[in-house]
């Protein structure tokens, strides 16, 4: 065999070699993207179902929070758990300071306001006839889907 020969021969091996690892390669990565594509579609399945099982386990509410001066903030749409007391679902939006007492928790500071002589937190709801003042502790009002809530940073003794 020929000098010239023998090195046509080892390039040709050496051609032939490197097709035979791209191929390889090919496939091989072919194969972990099908895998991939496996996981990203059963995690997004998980992901659909959890927004189902979200939505079947909390409901929505608006809360109104009037802070004085007036200083007043909604906070519509907001996702709370199915079954939460309203004093749960004001935990949720702001910090709150309360106290237990025979009648229920009642709230000292919602958002660091608080601590103005004759000034009191009280809770609302809105019926159909207009705001109805709460006349229990905030942990006793269990929330349902679609109400509406208020507190209000009042003066209670303006005299």
């Amino acid at each position: 065999m020929s000098e010239r020969n023998s090195i046509w021969m080892w390039a040709s091996a050496a051609l032939l070699c490197t097709t035979i690892l791209a191929g390889y390669m090919a496939l091989n990565s072919q194969s972990k993207l099908a895998g991939l594509q496996a996981d990203y579609d059963a995690l997004m399945e998980g992901v659909e179902s959890m927004q189902g099982s979200l939505e079947d386990l909390t409901i929505l509410i608006d809360m109104r929070i009037d802070y004085g001066e007036e200083n007043i903030v909604w906070y519509n749409s907001t996702r709370v758990p199915l079954n939460a007391k309203l004093l749960e679902a004001t935990e949720i939006i702001a910090p709150v300071d309360y106290t237990l007492g025979d009648y229920g928790a009642i709230v000292n500071e919602i958002g660091e306001v608080s601590g103005d002589e004759g000034f009191f937190w009280l809770w609302y709801t809105y019926e159909e006839g207009g705001w109805q003042l709460g006349m229990a502790g905030a942990n006793t009002r269990s929330l349902k889907d679609g109400d509406i809530v208020a507190w209000e940073y009042t003066n209670v003794f303006p005299f």
